[in-house]
């Protein structure tokens, strides 16, 4: 008996490395994105032998497991910060398997209910697709967010396979990723020859006509011909060392420098990192030296405009505190501090956006008027006093020839159904103004520029990414890479990108799949309460017939 129990256990653990390995694969490894479609049978099977072997504590199996895909996939946070590290892995995996115990009470219910195992695992692993594809949904919206592992983003390097992302975006590549593996689960298990048959070719059907969908949409698709010549910065500043290390003043002659090496009379932007500058007031920027040597140089270079990343900051007076991020700055004064790209030339500033969705603990305290204790113990373990300001959408900031860019700060590049809202309201292409270098040599950089090719399809638009020190790079709307730079590395990057105006049905009408299952997530679990009260209850029933 010892013996048949520990080989049990054993094969739980094969389970959970088999899950492992299948969802972390396709986030560390260029071209495997296919490997998503059955990374999740290993868990439906560990959950199948949980149940029934009746092993006690399952919830930690599975945590387990996703605390592995967890650490595999996003372990480089930790070259960032050791207790942020912790904190976003251990919190992340919780809530993945969190979807996982609510999923396994409602196919108990359904179960119960239903005696054709066939439909009855289907149902219940539907019930969990929902679940995840809600959570996921919600996860893009709220303040404590690290939406880094969404499932469709496991396609970042296999973009030939999505083409379709411009119809559902990343979310509904996820929704894909759930069915196959639910369908390709119960050919596996099904206890009937027709079953199996069925749900074999429903699985084959699943996988294949998508793809095959993608492969003719990305060998039809063309580019609207309107060509913008950029030069893109990648300066190489040591994140760690920059502000109070390195004086701004070289930084703005490298950046002059770096620049005047690439401009050509038809070069259109010149491309920053985000947060290249500091301390510029936004209502009053000629007081800014930075600003005035800018200005100095487009002056030279008339038709240029600069897209700049810089921390901004804008002043209020009044005994109230006028935004929920203002700082005080004396009796009566309070000022909000941003982290800002905005477009100049030698004239004005055309335009600016303020990054809005921010990094937990180091940008934004989350939910800070609710739980105002977040801010000293973040404080405590190296995050930030306090949060920056933002704004409620994403903006299309104009340019000097009428044009309008949409500039994706950092990690907001991640966030599909923020970003689209630039292009709704016009943008001709986009920019990810970025500073890669804290990660280190690691996956994370890597994987996101390979984002920022998602955010080309969804869009439609040609995407430059500019960073500090990671990979800076040229994207066109199919997701391929045109070109890109070396890691830790000062330089250039010069190319032509194409603008286009037409709007894609994700732009149009945003993360369908995620509202939908939104919307039914809480519509089934009402269902299933209700179903498992009325059982309790006519089993109760019963007992007491039978005793009388």
């Amino acid at each position: 008996m010892e013996n048949k129990h520990t080989f049990r256990k054993g094969n739980l653990w094969l389970l959970i490395a088999g899950f492992t390995l299948l969802t972390s694969l396709p986030f560390l490894v260029p071209h495997l994105g296919f490997m998503s479609l059955v990374a999740f049978v290993p868990l439906f099977l560990l959950d199948r032998m949980l149940s029934e072997h009746k092993v006690r504590h399952a919830f930690w199996y599975y945590y387990t497991a996703f605390l592995l895909f967890n650490v595999a996939t996003t372990f480089w946070i930790w070259f960032v910060s050791g207790p942020g590290a912790i904190a976003a892995i251990l919190l992340n995996a919780l809530q993945m398997a969190a979807v996982m115990a609510i999923a396994r009470w409602g196919g108990r219910v359904i179960r119960r209910r239903e005696k054709r195992p066939v439909l009855a695992d289907g149902l219940s692993l539907l019930f969990f697709a929902v679940t995840w594809l809600a959570w996921e949904h919600i996860y893009f919206n709220i303040e404590l967010s690290w939406p880094w592992l969404c499932l469709g983003n496991a396609f970042a390097t296999t973009t030939r396979l999505v083409q379709w992302y411009e119809v559902v975006g990343a979310v509904g590549g996820s929704a894909w990723i759930l069915f196959c593996n639910i369908l390709i689960y119960l050919m596996l298990t099904a206890g009937t020859r027709k079953a199996r048959r069925i749900c074999g070719w429903s699985a084959a059907a699943a996988v294949v006509v998508p793809i095959l969908c993608s492969e003719i949409r990305y060998a039809s698709y063309r580019e609207t011909d309107d060509p913008m010549e950029v030069v893109v910065i990648q300066p190489n500043v040591d994140p760690f060392h920059k502000y109070g290390v390195s004086p701004q003043a070289g930084l703005d002659k490298r950046l002059i420098e770096l620049s005047a090496a690439e401009i050509t009379p038809d070069t259109r932007f010149v491309i920053t990192p985000e947060t290249f500058t500091y301390d510029i007031d936004i209502d009053h920027p000629e007081t800014n030296h930075s600003y005035q040597t800018y200005r100095a140089f487009l002056s030279a270079h008339p038709g240029t405009d600069l897209l700049l990343g810089a921390l901004t900051y804008r002043t209020f007076t009044g005994s109230a505190k006028p935004t929920r991020s203002a700082r005080p700055r004396g009796a009566g004064f309070w000022f909000d501090v941003y982290n800002t790209a905005m477009v100049m030339d030698s004239a004005q500033i055309y335009g600016h956006y303020v990054k809005s969705k921010l990094v937990p603990g180091v940008e934004i305290i989350p939910y800070e008027n609710l739980l105002p204790f977040l801010g000293p113990i973040i404080q405590k373990f190296g995050g930030s006093s306090s949060s920056y300001g933002t704004q409620d959408e994403m903006e299309a900031i104009p340019c000097s020839d009428g044009r309008k860019v949409g500039a994706m700060i950092c990690y907001e590049s991640v966030y599909g159904d923020w970003s689209r809202m630039a292009t709704k309201k016009g943008a001709d292409f986009l920019a990810v103004m970025t500073n890669d270098g804290w990660w280190g040599d690691t996956p994370g950089y890597r994987q996101h520029f390979n984002f920022a090719r998602l955010r080309a399809i969804e869009n439609r638009r040609d995407v430059v990414q500019a960073a500090n020190t990671g990979t800076s790079g040229l994207i066109n709307q199919r997701g391929d890479v045109l070109a890109k730079t070396g890691w830790w590395v000062e330089t250039t990057l010069h190319g032509t990108v194409n603008g286009n105006k037409a709007l894609t049905p994700f732009v149009r009408h945003g993360d369908v799949t995620g509202r939908v299952a939104g919307y039914a997530f809480p519509v089934i679990l009402l269902l299933l309460t209700v179903l498992a009260v009325s059982g309790r209850r006519s089993a109760r029933g019963k007992s007491a017939g039978g005793n009388a």
